[in-house]
């Protein structure tokens, strides 16, 4: 795989980077930072320029958050609406998700900022700033300089620790397998908060 990137014209890898950043932003499941990680790593062996990795990384980033910003401040009420209708009606009532809508409101300065740093958790959080119409600016501004930092920490991963991609890899992993446990943990508490408080609103008469 080495061997192929490294004889690649480097405007086709800045360009694919650059798709690969955008694409990630839409499709969270998309390992965009295994790529970003591979080139960095390639671009601290001498095949490409770091600076122009960097760069192109950060502008698709950027042009996929507010692609998904517009979709949800523009398509996301008749999303909600579909939702209620539906049999997921059920698992997310009304209620529910305006009442989840009034907290996006009150801390998502806060969520859009740490966006980047929260795999898996990227691509809803910008839908969701769209949905809850915070405003275009602060969404650019505080996602931009998320996308300044993460990305920054994760060339210079690729381009500095170890001699190997196996050691540069393995950082990723850890990462990712960290913050994974940790959202899995605070969902899990909100989760039994939540039911808690609907059971004893139930019990009270």
């Amino acid at each position: 795989m080495f061997e192929w990137l490294s004889g690649r014209e480097p405007i086709l890898v800045y360009l694919f980077l650059f798709i690969n950043s955008l694409f990630e932003s839409l499709f969270p499941p998309y390992p965009s930072d295994a790529f970003v990680l591979v080139f960095a790593f390639l671009a601290g062996q001498g095949y490409f320029n770091p600076y122009l990795v960097y760069l192109f990384v950060i502008s698709g980033t950027i042009c996929g958050i507010m692609i998904l910003y517009y979709i949800g401040k523009n398509k996301g009420d008749v999303l909600i609406e579909f939702l209620t209708r539906s049999f997921l009606g059920k698992v997310f009532p009304i209620k529910m998700i305006e009442k989840a809508k009034k907290k996006y409101v009150k801390y998502g300065d806060l969520i859009v900022f740490l966006n980047r740093f929260l795999p898996g958790m990227r691509a809803p959080i910008c839908f969701a700033a769209g949905i809850v119409k915070i405003n275009s600016k602060k969404v650019f501004l505080y996602s931009f300089v998320s996308v300044l930092i993460w990305n920054l920490f994760l060339v210079m991963a690729g381009f500095y620790i170890g001699s190997t991609w196996d050691e540069a890899a393995k950082f990723l992993k850890n990462y990712n397998i960290i913050v994974t446990l940790i959202l899995i943990s605070v969902l899990i508490i909100f989760t039994i908060i939540y039911f808690r408080k609907r059971k004893k609103n139930t019990i009270i008469p």
